[in-house]
């Protein structure tokens, strides 16, 4: 049976400033825990939110895999080429960096913007690092869950909305990372900006509270 372990949000490291708030699920710049560098495949967890028209800060990532869902508000994305594309919410955008991505990210300047975002690297056995590329996915998420396969053979990431009440049982895998992005799970309780460390394969019932709950979900197989 898999074991739970809750990650509240009052819990998580917080880094502030500059008109970015983020929450740390993992280590994070200085913010290093050594027991918790990792769950499973997820190298860095972090719940986002930057004020109208802030950005992160030109910067380079390489042969890692970056998924930011927008939650609320509008992010824009500055590639390599300095061409700008709106991201907004209820997208999932992946990033595959490859060899290497150079870009920037900020929020619209008409509101604030809210982004979940999750990095996984490349496992030991995976080939070296190609070219990099930029996808957008806009599910329809009342239609079902929508998952996502990523390079990293093993690893899925899953948005998922849930109406008041409603019962959803996530993929099967050693490591699954449950986070509430909105609204909240009755069962286990979780509230917004919360997430659910499960490790140990099984089925996991999860059930949304009266207000329904939208979850982003990181699996490891």
């Amino acid at each position: 049976m898999p074991t739970v372990r809750p990650l509240l949000r009052a819990d998580r490291p917080v880094s502030s400033g500059g008109g970015v708030t983020s929450r740390h699920g993992l280590s994070f710049g200085a913010h290093y825990d050594p027991a918790r560098t990792s769950f499973g495949a997820l190298v860095a967890h972090n719940d986002d939110e930057l004020a109208a028209g802030v950005a992160y800060g030109a910067h380079e990532h390489r042969d890692v895999e970056i998924l930011a869902w927008v939650a609320d508000g509008t992010m824009v994305h500055t590639g390599p080429d300095g061409a700008e594309t709106r991201v907004p919410a209820g997208t999932l955008q992946h990033l595959v960096a490859g060899t290497g991505w150079h870009h920037d990210e900020r929020a619209g300047d008409d509101a604030p913007a809210h982004l979940v975002q999750v990095w996984v690297t490349p496992g030991m056995d995976d080939p070296p690092p190609g070219e990099p590329a930029l996808h957008h996915h806009r599910p329809d998420l009342d239609a079902g869950p929508f998952a996502l396969a990523l390079r990293r053979p093993g690893v899925t990431v899953t948005v998922a909305r849930l109406g008041a009440g409603e019962g959803w049982s996530p993929e099967d895998g050693a490591f699954r990372h449950v986070h509430v992005a909105r609204g909240a799970l009755a069962e286990p309780a979780a509230g917004t900006g919360d997430a659910l460390e499960v490790t140990g394969e099984g089925p996991l019932a999860l059930r949304a509270g009266p207000a329904g709950a939208e979850l982003v979900v990181v699996t490891t197989a």
